[in-house]
């Protein structure tokens, strides 16, 4: 005997895929918020990364020239629009060579 496609579905069934609609609707529901969040997250981080910019310009970096560790932020007198870099040496890699050329007791 064949299934009847008109027939109405057992009370069981109906249940089930009501559930599953809920589900589903839960779901997409979700799915926007996590895009909505996610679309506001990368709003934040432009407008944070422009600011670096704007930062990064009037400042430079001075690192180690040996170890290449970053020893500090100097800032410029006038703003370039290239990001520089500076060198200079770090306390350990002074005490370092001072120590190798003899210059710095044990």
């Amino acid at each position: 005997m064949e299934p009847n496609a008109s027939a109405p579905l057992p009370r069981a069934e109906l249940v089930q895929n009501h559930q599953l609609r809920q589900w589903n609707a839960l779901w997409l529901s979700r799915a926007a918020s996590v895009r909505q969040e996610s679309s506001r997250l990368g709003q934040h981080f432009n407008a944070l990364h422009a600011q670096y910019q704007q930062w990064r310009q009037r400042f430079f970096l001075i690192e180690c020239a040996w170890c290449q560790q970053h020893v500090r932020w100097q800032c410029m007198v006038d703003p370039l629009p290239v990001p520089m870099t500076s060198h200079s040496i770090c306390a350990t890699c002074h005490a370092t060579v001072l120590r190798e050329l003899g210059l710095m007791a044990s």
